[in-house]
């Protein structure tokens, strides 16, 4: 039987722009950073990334995603700071697998665990322009599909 890996980036975007939208944060989620960064930012972005891993069975796999935040500027960073501490919050979540707090109309989660070891950050990374960045890693074992 032929296993598809799961589309870890596209499933955890929708995932935190839905959960933010419910929280009330005013953030633009996406994959990808746009092509001209414009300062000052109308608005904080969450840039999540897949950096893929290992096949660790024949259904599972280890998935590492990055995620940026960018927001306020170098000197005033709290907006950025607050705002990763809390998608640190989210994408740290032990009970993520479970799928308990997942807005709707968004698909349950392909991830059967969360790997503690592979949490990092948030940490702030040096930018050339005037905004804040800061930088987190996480690490999951998510499940194919068939």
């Amino acid at each position: 039987m032929r296993v598809t890996p799961p589309d870890i980036e596209l499933w955890l975007t929708g995932y935190v722009r839905a959960l933010a939208a419910v929280e009330g944060l005013n953030v633009a989620v996406s994959n990808k950073e746009p092509p001209k960064l414009t300062v000052p930012m109308v608005r904080p972005l969450i840039v999540i990334r897949d950096d893929s891993g290992p096949r660790l069975s024949h259904v599972t796999f280890e998935r590492s995603i990055g995620a940026s935040v960018l927001a306020g500027t170098r000197l005033n960073d709290k907006p950025a700071n607050d705002l990763a501490l809390w998608l640190a919050g989210v994408l740290f979540d032990l009970d993520l697998p479970l799928g308990l707090d997942v807005p709707a109309p968004i698909s349950p989660p392909p991830i059967a665990a969360v790997d503690p070891s592979g949490c990092n950050g948030p940490y702030a990374v040096p930018e050339q322009l005037d905004v804040a960045r800061r930088y987190l890693t996480a690490q999951y074992v998510a499940a194919g599909s068939w």
